[in-house]
């Protein structure tokens, strides 16, 4: 007989009209012909060291040694990219029309690549007036942000003249002594700095600091339309940008590097392993 667990109907008001936000989460494992299948999963073999989505519902994951596959809505694989220079993508961005960008934070480099994955145009950052990078993305004019650990600052360089317009000194923003920034991305003209030991630290896209949202562990987030996400623990929070709305969905467990949100789907980010979960909005 089949044995299904399921957990978590979870009814969230982000807006002013009534929004009914309902996540279901549920993982089934049961055995068919003798064999154990799981639903709603997908599970890989190489560990995943950074992950993106398009502005169609598309997932793209990055792997250890910088392979870059994409999958579809149902976690179908569509198409793989395999580099051959060999070496850990540190951040993936896919939400920038039909580039893909990945930065090597090892390399000191950043690689754009077409929406088939055919090929990629590998960039020296060193060519750039930045110093050392340790993290960096698309901004959206197509120039680049980037956090300095060395300098303690946040950077826009303009890529067609290799200068930096945007200079951000972070001392007395963040903890100098005790931070570990893991991810940037601008969406709705705004920048995001995940510090992975404080929380995520917004900026406008001129670099004035906005506010920080206090949260320990978050390695990355993720937007739909007005809406911010991201797992601290074994939480997934779910916060209006423009508003003062912030809810909380309990997950089963703590080992989640992410979440990706899309129009009808969340995607659960673990080491070696994706979740899908679909939920519904009605206005």
């Amino acid at each position: 007989m089949p044995v299904i667990s399921y957990l978590m109907v979870k009814h969230v008001s982000l807006k002013s009209s009534i929004i009914s936000l309902i996540v279901f989460f549920w993982f089934a494992q049961f055995e068919l012909n003798g064999q154990s299948m799981a639903l709603v999963s997908l599970q890989v073999e190489n560990e995943i060291t950074a992950y993106s989505k398009n502005r169609s519902g598309d997932i793209f994951l990055a792997f250890k040694g910088g392979a870059i596959t994409k999958y579809n809505s149902s976690l179908d694989s569509i198409i793989s990219f395999s580099p051959t220079k060999i070496g850990d993508i540190t951040l993936l961005e896919a939400g920038h029309g039909f580039q893909i960008f990945a930065f090597y934070n090892d390399f000191q480099e950043y690689a754009i690549l077409d929406r088939f994955l055919t090929r990629d145009t590998r960039y020296s950052l060193s060519r750039t007036a930045a110093n050392y990078v340790d993290n960096c993305t698309f901004s959206r004019d197509q120039n680049l942000w980037a956090f300095e650990e060395n300098q303690m600052r946040l950077v826009k360089i303009n890529l067609s003249v290799r200068e930096i317009e945007i200079e951000v000194p972070l001392e007395f923003v963040i903890d100098s002594q005790d931070h570990e920034i893991s991810f940037i991305k601008e969406y709705q003209n705004l920048v995001f700095l995940v510090d992975k030991l404080s929380g995520i630290y917004i900026f406008d896209n001129l670099g004035n600091y906005l506010r920080k949202i206090d949260a320990e562990g978050v390695t990355q987030c993720s937007f739909n339309k007005d809406i911010l996400y991201f797992v601290e623990k074994d939480q997934l929070h779910m916060l209006s940008l423009y508003k003062k709305e912030h809810e909380q969905v309990q997950l089963t467990k703590s080992s989640y590097l992410g979440v990706l949100a899309t129009v009808d789907n969340l995607f659960l980010i673990e080491p070696k392993e994706v979740i899908r979960l679909s939920y519904s909005i009605e206005e």
